[in-house]
């Protein structure tokens, strides 16, 4: 105990003195671009990222993963950067260029040292501005992505959660796929990819973000230069719905497995809202309390788990994998039942929100970590500066404030089970 608590201290204070050496977030417009910047002069490490709003809510089912595809192919070739050329200066850089899909946002990533930023830049801002698309590309990544589709349902855990997706969100903007289906990717032409991001490519649109060694007045310079003719666009940023349900339901996949993997999922509160901190420690809570039932007392499953999403739109969940689902089940329902009915004590809080801090300031070490973290926070209609009043938050949560939340939101279970039960009580799963 006192070698962890030495570790807590330590690294809160080289967070600290990490912190003295960072700024601040600023958020300004260049040209009608939102443009998010944290200075950070602890490294030569400089990331940046260029997110696309909307997420699922922007697609079809026709498009389902359309935006993915349109960003991988981008970052292949562009006019000035041909395949060959871009790869080699990539390389020699030690710059990476990648891709991220949520069911909220979308974004192109540049990591970089501060020496070859304004190079990397160009190479970054090339490929939102001038990609080729070739055919030969597209055709390679959507024969990539339709194998990853394909392959999804020869993980149980991977299907599961999308058949979990798809019970939990029916009939909501996130019940569109963002990592794309079979027909739809099937059908996408090179053309679609280009003609699909010219159309994302409006400043209302999208929000850059910069954590790093560099300067306002050279980031404010480089937008400018890059995307200051960029039209604005008329995108208005939209919530997604939060999901209710008014019963709970119990879908069954047949599939010969040596066990059933089964995941229940309960609306939570969105990402960043007052609530969210509350349930965020009810579902750490409740994963250790189910390791502790379910695997260390009983041995009846070697990986239970609970938690919570980070969705603007959002959920909390309960998983296993059993070979006795009803009696594996019923003693987890058992625990959210207790999340419901019992106090936590001060002490119990108070330890468990000293982990999340810890958890907190490990996760945001990287520069490209504090991006995310930025991004997610302002896209969520939250704003940037929360990010920096998450610990404030957390430390503001009281017993009741947790035990209030779980009674308003934990029930109407929404369970899946991938499997094939020797037996199964469906009302074992009804709460």
């Amino acid at each position: 105990m006192k070698t962890r608590l030495f570790a807590i201290a330590a690294l809160m204070a080289m967070m600290s003195a990490t912190g003295l050496r960072a700024s601040e977030a600023e958020s300004f417009i260049v040209r009608g671009l939102q443009v998010i910047f944290k200075q950070n002069t602890a490294s030569d490490i400089v990331a940046a990222g260029m997110y696309f709003r909307g997420g699922s809510t922007m697609l079809t089912r026709k498009h389902a993963g359309i935006e993915k595809l349109a960003l991988t192919v981008a970052a292949k070739a562009t006019e000035h950067y041909p395949k060959e050329q871009l790869n080699k200066a990539l390389e020699s850089m030690n710059t990476q260029i990648g891709v991220t899909v949520t069911m909220d946002y979308s974004s192109l990533d540049l990591l970089c040292v501060k020496q070859n930023f304004e190079k990397s830049w160009d190479i970054f801002s090339d490929v939102l501005r001038a990609p080729l698309f070739e055919a030969q590309d597209a055709e390679l990544e959507r024969q990539k992505m339709l194998t990853r589709i394909k392959q999804m349902k020869d993980d149980p855990d991977s299907y599961l959660n999308n058949l979990c997706t798809s019970v939990f969100y029916l009939d909501h903007p996130y019940a569109v796929d963002v990592n794309g289906t079979e027909d739809a990717v099937s059908a996408f032409a090179a053309a679609d990819l280009k003609n699909y991001l010219n159309g994302r490519l409006m400043t209302s649109h999208m929000l850059l973000v910069v954590v790093g060694n560099t300067t306002r007045a050279d980031v404010e310079r480089m937008v400018q230069k890059s995307f200051g003719t960029l039209p604005q666009g008329t995108y208005t940023p939209t919530r997604p719905p939060a999901v209710q349900h008014q019963e709970p339901s119990l879908k069954m996949v047949q599939r010969d497995l040596p066990t059933n993997y089964i995941r229940g999922m309960f609306p939570a509160p969105a990402f960043g809202s007052t609530e969210s901190y509350a349930m965020r420690i009810a579902g750490s809570v409740l994963r250790d309390r189910l390791f502790e039932e379910v695997r260390t007392k009983r041995g009846l499953s070697y990986a239970p788990s609970g938690g919570t999403g980070n969705f603007f739109s959002n959920y909390g969940f309960v998983y296993v994998t059993a070979v006795h689902p009803d009696t594996t089940v019923m003693i987890m329902i058992a625990e959210l039942k207790r999340l419901k009915e019992e106090r936590l004590s001060d002490k119990q809080l108070r330890d468990k929100v000293n982990v999340f801090v810890t958890g907190y300031y490990l996760q945001n070490e990287s520069n490209q970590s504090q991006a995310s973290t930025l991004a997610r926070y302002e896209l969520s209609g939250e704003g940037c500066k929360e990010a920096d009043r998450l610990v404030e938050h957390l430390k503001k949560v009281t017993p009741d404030d947790i035990l209030n939340v779980c009674r308003k939101y934990v029930g109407n279970l929404q369970f899946v089970l991938l499997g094939n039960p020797a037996s199964l009580q469906v009302r074992a799963f009804m709460f």
